[in-house]
């Protein structure tokens, strides 16, 4: 074995860079407990291996004092940083401390005599091994099941000291200073101890504190989590007792608007209606982007083929850009029959998003749809997909902040809106692997990209694309309608089918229309705000426009038999009933296109509440949208039939216009009785019928309808 010398310089050195590795752990850890301390263990302990080698060159009992006092409390510090790292309450610490100093005490009593030199090394040992036991003990009971692997290294070198000092304890006979410094079982103790146990409580601790940082890391992540689930939950929470209130607010500010006679309250109340629509939009938009952050599930990917499905989406924004008298249309820069795999739920969502801010933040000009090849690979492709409009440009200092959620551009704050739309797009195409782009300039317009890959689909598909001989595709369709939910609605139906469609919200709009433009099949609501759909027709027979041949089909849930004589009176070719059936609606078309006799047939259920209602919604809107549809007209129902009773003496037809959008309404919504209650009250008021209670039992029969809505809703939250 190597000499004692060599052995106390090699020992010296190893508490050195011990003292280096604790001082770098201490300062990346310098908040967990126990780390400052334990640097002062190997000085401590340096200090003492000193003390050692200086005694052997003078050799007297101030000497040996010293250096086992000072390794005596080295093994103190050593024990008190481990108890603080481990957060241990350490019930023997005390003992161990007493015992600790008796030992040192009785070793410095032992040093007087010369002759004791066994003793000496007995009561060394002696200290060693109840040092090793304590932090075993604490170790297995403390520290292995939340350091394992920080544990393993103090228990194996912990074991080691302890079974070789045990050894020594048990097998060393009489020794003498020449004796010592030669024996092998002296080289051993001083090489594990004073070289081998350094390195290892110096690795051992700084597994412990990565240990230790990454159960910090866990825990913060797992808090986050659940701060993140008590976010969502909040936001959903608070977003159903905004609307309630905010549904309150439009409703009773639609009654104090549409009762009051004194012309100075109309601004007023239209501004509470703006506002309490725009926090309401606001709420819609936070909770998009907060349950992006909740939804954390895979991509839905499915096999589109890529032309038809962005064409049906420039069906669906198109009447949205007429309206603005926008150009809008679609370069498409990929092959014909490209089919690929995409969520095209998220995909939809982010076009749309982009569209719709384009549109909205362009006053004349155009806005596109640009989608070109990048790069074609053997598996998949890279698309760039850009929205180019011609709208008022964005300052470039303000580009960096756009998808940041809340921040809005200088245009922005004048159109209004919540700051949220780019920000949900930029964490949707975070999601598709892809990251939004954008370059504009100001008074010329901007340009908003994506790059995506894409893997190619089964082309086998595009060969087997569903051409219907049922019904027709592609019409050039005019869609009159003032109602909201039923535009959205019959747009989306219409779309699934490659139809075009044009937008006229009142009458005087679809004559213009049908001035300028020829269309393969007019939709026409027969209530319109300025003209009935009788009217509108009997107007286009006077003046000159493009659709003399072009059939009309009504729009209508006003079905009585004296109604559908006067439509088909009137050259009519199909009535399309309401509530809107997809299958319906598809039907007219295509009979629309051929000599196929009008089938006026509309199947309604005669129940309270028709749960199947929803679903055709669901199709149009999204969960959230559909659940403030309902809570919109089910808070304002009874106010609305109360008002038509206060409206039918002295403005009556403004009641029948009243009742013709909640009736259509309730259709729509699965309501059945009460809206066809409501359509023949109103027919009662065209034909100058008297009423009797028709209105108070209209009021009987949506309290029972709306019984049968909540006991729905009862049994599908259960």
């Amino acid at each position: 074995m190597l000499d004692s010398a060599t052995l106390y310089y090699a020992s010296a050195a190893m508490m050195a860079v011990m003292t280096l590795l604790n001082y770098l752990t201490w300062r990346t850890n310098n908040n967990t407990p126990g780390t400052l301390l334990y640097i002062f263990y190997p000085l401590v302990m340096f200090a003492s291996v000193m003390s050692f080698a200086l005694h052997g060159h003078i050799n007297n009992i101030a000497s040996v004092a010293i250096a086992n006092t000072l390794l005596f409390s080295a093994s103190i510090i050593h024990v008190l940083a481990i108890c603080q790292f481990l957060n241990a309450k350490c019930v023997g610490f005390k003992t161990f401390v007493a015992i600790t100093v008796a030992l040192a005490i009785t070793m410095i009593y032992l040093a007087t005599d010369s002759t004791e030199l066994r003793s000496r090394i007995l009561v060394s040992d002696l200290q060693h091994i109840v040092e090793a036991l304590f932090l075993l003990a604490l170790f297995i009971r403390n520290g292995r099941k939340s350091y394992p692997n920080g544990s393993i290294v103090y228990i194996l070198i912990l074991s080691i000291i302890l079974a070789i000092f045990t050894s020594r304890t048990l097998m060393m006979g009489d020794v003498t200073t020449a004796s010592l410094l030669s024996a092998d079982w002296f080289s051993i103790t001083l090489f594990i101890n004073g070289v081998i146990a350094p390195m290892f409580y110096a690795t051992g601790m700084a597994l412990l504190c990565n240990e230790r940082r990454e159960q910090n890391l866990n825990q913060l992540a797992e808090k986050a989590h659940k701060d993140l689930e008590i976010r969502g939950l909040f936001l959903s929470t608070i977003s159903h007792e905004i609307r309630t209130p905010l549904n309150g607010i439009l409703g009773s500010a639609q009654l104090i608007m549409n009762q009051s006679s004194d012309p100075r309250d109309k601004p007023y109340c239209e501004a509470i209606i703006n506002s309490a629509e725009s926090l309401n939009l606001l709420v819609d938009k936070v909770l998009d982007y907060a349950s992006l952050d909740q939804r954390d599930e895979a991509l839905y990917e499915e096999d589109v083929e890529f032309k038809t499905w962005l064409n049906n989406l420039c069906l669906l924004l198109s009447p949205l850009a007429e309206q603005k008298h926008l150009k809008f249309e679609l370069i498409y820069n990929l092959p014909d029959q490209a089919c690929y795999y995409c969520d095209q739920q998220k995909l939809r969502q982010v076009i749309i998003n982009l569209v719709g801010n384009a549109i909205k933040f362009t006053d004349q000009g155009a806005v596109k749809i640009q989608v070109k090849l990048l790069n074609e690979g053997q598996l998949d492709h890279l698309v760039r997909i850009s929205v180019i409009d011609s709208g008022p440009g964005i300052e470039d200092e303000e580009i960096a902040y756009l998808t940041e959620p809340y921040v809005q551009s200088s245009a922005g704050k004048e159109k209004g809106g919540t700051g949220l739309g780019l920000a949900i797009t930029s964490r949707l195409l975070e999601k598709l692997g892809s990251k939004l782009n954008i370059e504009s300039e100001l008074n010329k317009g901007s340009t908003f990209s994506f790059d995506i890959p894409l893997a190619i689909g089964e082309l086998s598909l595009v060969e087997q694309r569903h051409q219907s001989k049922d019904y027709v595709t592609g019409l050039d369709v005019l869609l009159v309608e003032d109602l909201d939910l039923n535009q959205k609605i019959a747009i989306e139906f219409m779309a699934d089918d490659e139809h075009k469609i044009k937008l006229a919200k009142d009458g005087t709009s679809a004559i213009e229309l049908m001035q300028k433009h020829h269309f393969d099949v007019v939709l026409l609501d027969m209530n319109l705000p300025d003209l009935t759909g009788q009217e509108v027709l009997k107007k286009l027979k006077n003046i000159d426009h493009l659709n003399q041949r072009t059939p009309v089909l009504a729009f209508t849930a006003s079905l009585s038999p004296d109604e559908i004589k006067e439509y088909l009176a009137l050259g009519i070719k199909d009535i399309v009933g309401k509530p809107i059936k997809q299958q319906k609606l598809r039907q007219a078309l295509s009979d629309s296109q051929s000599n196929q006799a009008a089938s006026i047939a509309v199947e309604l259920r005669d129940t309270l509440y028709d749960e199947t209602a929803a679903a055709t919604l669901v199709s149009s809107f999204s969960e959230d949208e559909v659940s403030s549809i309902y809570n919109e007209f089910v808070l304002s129902a009874r106010n609305k039939l109360i008002r038509c009773q206060q409206l039918v003496e002295d403005d009556k037809e403004q009641c029948i216009k009243l009742l013709h959008r909640q009736a259509s309404t309730a259709l729509q919504l699965g309501f059945n009785r009460y809206g066809l209650e409501l359509k023949k009250i109103e027919r009662k008021l065209l034909d100058n019928k008297p009423l009797k209670e028709s209105l108070t039992d209209a009021l009987v029969l949506w309290q029972e309808s709306l019984q049968a809505y909540l006991k729905h809703v009862r049994s599908e939250l259960a």
